[in-house]
């Protein structure tokens, strides 16, 4: 039997031997059909063999290539946005590029009373701004983002309407107000108001300085005329 009959022609011949051999009466007949048929059974087996190697190949083939391409998706943090405020919200304009690439569903926004969480899904990352501390406090059913064209718009409803905020977050609040000069009640008021004009000069723009030094020499004036005035500033 030719190797290259095909898998199903092998396995008619070989049902055909099996009939013939069922009916063979003859020893040396019976012996001829036996070993035809072993060899047939060998024959299917190797042929079965190979089909299925077959098969799972193609199969494997036509699964690599419908399957989609990967691609790399990184998350990167949104440190840099605007904010502008009205009686009831806090609104806050993240500007990112190709915005149109977000699907309708890749925009999400989660909220608690003092933070948020708002991530962008693009195709290839996912760009994301989370603020664990607000500076005040929100209603977090109230809160929403929308994508614009060029920008993505979070609508953060205030706690307390009317009420102005400083700041977004509670670390700016507390890094400006520790920034900002105190009085020593320890020392004396003349010493503490000086320390507070000069920390007010140093840390001005150029028209708080203009202003401040017009006061100092007007000041001097008044005493040299004899009326009472600002304490002197050293540097003035």
């Amino acid at each position: 039997m030719s190797s290259g009959n095909s898998l199903e022609e092998l396995r008619l011949d070989l049902k055909e031997y099996e009939s013939l051999r069922a009916t063979a009466t003859r020893k040396r007949v019976q012996t001829v059909l036996d070993r035809e048929i072993d060899q047939l059974k060998r024959e299917v087996l190797t042929m079965e063999r190979v089909a299925a190697q077959n098969l799972a190949a193609k199969e494997a083939s036509e699964a690599k290539s419908n399957k989609p391409e990967q691609t790399t998706v990184y998350q990167e943090n949104i440190t840099n946005y605007a904010w502008d405020q009205s009686d009831k919200f806090m609104k806050l304009y993240l500007t990112l590029d190709n915005l149109a690439a977000v699907s309708a569903d890749g925009l999400q926004g989660s909220f608690t009373d003092k933070s948020l969480t708002v991530k962008v899904r693009f195709p290839n990352k996912v760009s994301q701004l989370h603020i664990s501390r607000l500076c005040e406090e929100i209603v977090p059913k109230d809160c929403y983002c929308k994508k614009k064209s060029d920008y993505v718009l979070v609508m953060l409803k205030k706690a307390e309407a009317a009420k102005t905020w400083p700041w977004v977050t509670e670390r700016e609040k507390k890094t400006k107000e520790s920034a900002k000069p105190k009085f020593d009640e320890s020392e004396d008021p003349s010493a503490g108001i000086t320390k507070l004009l000069k920390n007010m000069y140093d840390d001005g723009d150029d028209e708080m300085k203009r202003n401040i030094s017009k006061a100092f020499y007007e000041s001097q004036m008044k005493q040299g005329s004899g009326e009472d005035g600002m304490p002197s500033l050293p540097g003035f």
